[in-house]
């Protein structure tokens, strides 16, 4: 079941979409523009968003352009690190067995070691997710409303004249 707010936002992009279809020729082009700048605020929201350990899940927010498809249009936000999912929805920590050797106070990792290594984990078992993904979409989203209600009201300008 969608939420409140998915339906309250539905209906004024219907309604945007209604108002938009009677400039027909500026029809495409509109929505296209306004989804292309929705997508890049979401991903620089996305961005400033991601914790920055070591910057790889961050540097990898990327966005498609908008395109044309039998029902609208489509866009993309993605992020292709390998534990980016970790970090946006959260994950499990168990102990485990790590090889290697203590050389002072710094922990050395060798795979090769039989035998030899530390047992390590976390005091909790659960990390929560940082949702930088969703939260980001929201955020584009009130972007969208407002700057789809600007460029409509910018194209009846156009056509009163």
């Amino acid at each position: 079941m969608a939420s409140s707010n998915q339906r309250r936002n539905k209906a004024i992009m219907d309604k945007l979409i209604k108002d938009l279809s009677v400039f027909q020729e500026d029809f495409d082009e509109t929505v296209e523009s306004i989804l292309n700048e929705t997508t890049a605020v979401a991903e620089t929201y996305a961005k400033d968003l991601t914790p920055a350990v070591t910057g790889d899940a961050r540097a990898k927010w990327k966005t498609k352009k908008a395109y044309k498809v039998s029902n609208g249009f489509r866009s993309r936000l993605y992020n292709n690190s390998d534990h980016i999912g970790y970090i946006n929805y959260g994950h499990r920590m168990t102990k485990h067995f790590v090889p290697g050797t203590w050389v002072g106070n710094t922990f050395e990792y060798n795979p090769f070691l039989m035998g030899e290594g530390v047992v390590m984990g976390s005091k909790t078992s659960y990390v929560k997710g940082q949702f930088m993904m969703e939260k980001a979409v929201g955020n584009a989203e009130k972007f969208m409303l407002r700057n789809a209600e600007k460029k409509i009201e910018n194209l009846k300008r156009k056509y009163e004249k």
